[in-house]
């Protein structure tokens, strides 16, 4: 029996393995294909340096920051790493962007599966899933900055949660005051990566506190460190000059800054309303969420657990409280719902991860399904990412061919005379234009070191 059992943790070990690799695979080969482009120009450069200056090493991307926090943003541990990921060789930063979505699915793996022994069918279920039910997939999860800012800075708080999450869960934890001080520190970097996500994560923390204190369960010092270090990460990022620079001048560019508090409120909360009435995805994974609570009830009424049940509730109230935060954003962009979609996935997971397949028509079932979630994430992925990213490849391609051939010329007034080129909405794609004194093309120029750039037909 022993054996036999060995060999079965053989077999998933194997399982899993081979998994990860494919899926890690699929997202290389997107990411081999997505060329530098738009505000991945932008931030190959020293932030709010004039003349522009490429990023050469570690200083530089020091220096950029803290110039994008004075007058841009306060988002500096995701806007670190996209800098650090624009400098390094292109091969590099895709194996390290490709890794970094398959440790994102690990994340919330990690998190569905607690306690629980290695399944990889649920590792398969959430790659699928993230396929189908995360927001403009291209731009927040191959695009470097769009990935930077939505896919590394989910990964990162995904990761602090699993301690959180894990304490609930078995209760047991190891408090030394050096895991105090990691969590510490890594509550700071957690808190610092964007701003509804945040929000989310101290919903999530504040949330498990009254739950423990409820049940009068000692927290640990980590628990306490975290948390004091996520609200400073998150004091520091919101503190930024450079937001009130920003939302200034989109106040004022939405004709806002004439307005009264009620109608800006109004404007603000129109806002949200349009993601949840016009985004598929939202709805689907709400829905999709009310069945998995309803199966988990009912059909798996022998084998429920009310705790699991309780924290994939919380993922999901935590998901659309990073929507509501949004209240305090001028615009709300469908990209910036991405930890919607993410904790809504997480949520579902977490209870699919808990159903038990016992009998023989469940498994058939389960598999059935599975079938058909990978027969559906495939297609999405061959005619909705795959194919349009290999037009943009070979139109890029040809276009950084001419721009190169017109520099060896000597010509560094580029106009190129071409079709525009028009990427599926998932792509949230904007190509540069006839106006060479636009920002797009502008930093377009500055990238291939040209005078400038237009594009005509």
């Amino acid at each position: 029996m022993g054996i036999v059992n060995g060999d079965k943790k053989s077999i998933r070990r194997w399982l899993f393995g081979i998994i990860f690799f494919v899926f890690f695979l699929l997202i290389f080969l997107l990411n081999r294909m997505y060329p530098i482009h738009s505000d991945d120009w932008m931030y190959s450069f020293v932030f709010n340096e004039n003349p522009a200056r490429f990023i050469h090493n570690i200083r530089d991307v020091f220096v950029s920051q803290y110039n994008h926090y004075l007058y841009w943003g306060g988002r500096n541990v995701v806007h670190f790493i996209d800098q650090i990921l624009l400098m390094i060789p292109a091969l590099t930063r895709e194996i390290i962007n490709s890794l970094a979505f398959v440790l994102f699915i690990l994340a919330i793996y990690k998190i569905a599966n607690c306690g629980k022994v290695l399944a990889p069918m649920l590792f398969l279920f959430i790659g699928a899933v993230l396929w189908l039910g995360l927001p403009t997939f291209p731009q927040t999860v191959v695009w470097i900055t769009g990935s930077s800012n939505y896919l590394w800075g989910s990964l990162i708080v995904l990761s602090f949660l699993y301690n959180y999450y894990r304490f609930y869960i078995t209760e047991k934890s190891k408090d030394t005051r050096l895991r105090a001080l990691w969590m510490f520190l890594f509550g700071i970097i957690a808190g610092w990566t964007n701003e509804n996500v945040s929000i989310a994560l101290l919903f999530i923390i504040f949330s498990l506190l009254i739950y423990f204190t409820i049940r009068k369960i000692k927290v640990p010092l980590w628990f306490a460190a975290g948390l004091f270090g996520v609200g400073i990460g998150c004091a520091i990022m919101l503190a930024a000059p450079g937001n009130f620079i920003r939302s200034h001048d989109t106040h004022v560019s939405l004709n806002l800054d004439t307005k009264s508090l009620v109608e800006v409120l109004r404007f603000k909360a129109r806002n949200i309303y349009l993601i949840y009435r016009y985004i598929p995805a939202v709805s689907a994974l709400i829905a999709a969420y009310v069945v998995s609570v309803l199966i988990y009830w009912f059909v798996n009424k022998d084998n429920r657990n009310e705790k699991v049940l309780f924290g994939s509730v919380l993922f999901f109230i935590a998901a659309h409280i990073s929507a509501l935060a949004m209240i305090a954003s001028p615009i709300f962009p469908v990209r910036a719902s991405f930890c919607m979609h993410a904790f809504m996935i997480v949520a579902i997971s977490i209870l699919y991860g808990d159903l038990k397949f016992e009998t023989r028509g469940t498994k058939i079932v389960n598999s059935l399904f599975l079938t058909a979630l990978l027969i559906w994430s495939g297609s999405t992925y061959y005619c909705m990412y795959y194919n349009p990213l290999k037009y943009l490849r070979d139109r890029y391609k040809v276009r950084e061919q001419y721009i190169e051939s017109q520099k060896g010329k000597g010509i560094k007034d580029i106009v190129l005379k071409e079709s525009p080129i028009i990427m599926p909405g998932q792509f949230d794609f904007e190509d540069i234009t006839a106006d060479e004194l636009s920002w797009r093309n502008r930093i377009c120029a500055d990238y291939y070191k040209v005078n400038s750039i237009k594009r005509i037909e």
